[in-house]
């Protein structure tokens, strides 16, 4: 069974802001999460990829969303791991119910995301 965890030391902007900013913005910051994720899953990505996995994704930042502005965030990760070889898509069939969690951490420290996604039989 194949097992990803990686770190990602960037947030991706909350959904709110995403939905106010300009497309090239966007865009720019899709392609961001692209090149991050590809770098992190350089050797680590499964032989073909995966056509049933679960994805768990936790956020550390001192602010909290909303949860579908929580969920609405992740989605430039989930794209980036379908655009580097690791998932075939990121519909209900292949992935589920994604599971996100936000934790606390100091101002000072940024931010992160934690990204594990199991293969499901």
């Amino acid at each position: 069974m194949y097992e990803l965890n990686i770190e990602i030391d960037a947030l991706p902007k909350s959904l709110n802001k995403k939905l106010r900013s300009n497309r090239w913005v966007l865009h720019r910051e899709n392609k961001k999460f692209d090149f991050l994720v590809a770098t992190l899953c350089f050797g680590k990505r499964p032989q073909k990829p995966l056509e049933k996995a679960s994805i768990a994704i936790t956020r550390h930042f001192y602010r909290m969303l909303d949860y579908d502005g929580l969920v609405g965030s992740c989605k430039p990760v989930v794209d980036a791991l379908i655009s580097c070889g690791v998932l075939s898509d990121d519909s209900w069939k292949v992935l589920g119910a994604w599971q996100v969690n936000q934790e606390f951490m100091p101002k000072a420290q940024g931010g992160k995301l934690i990204v594990n996604v199991k293969e499901r039989v």
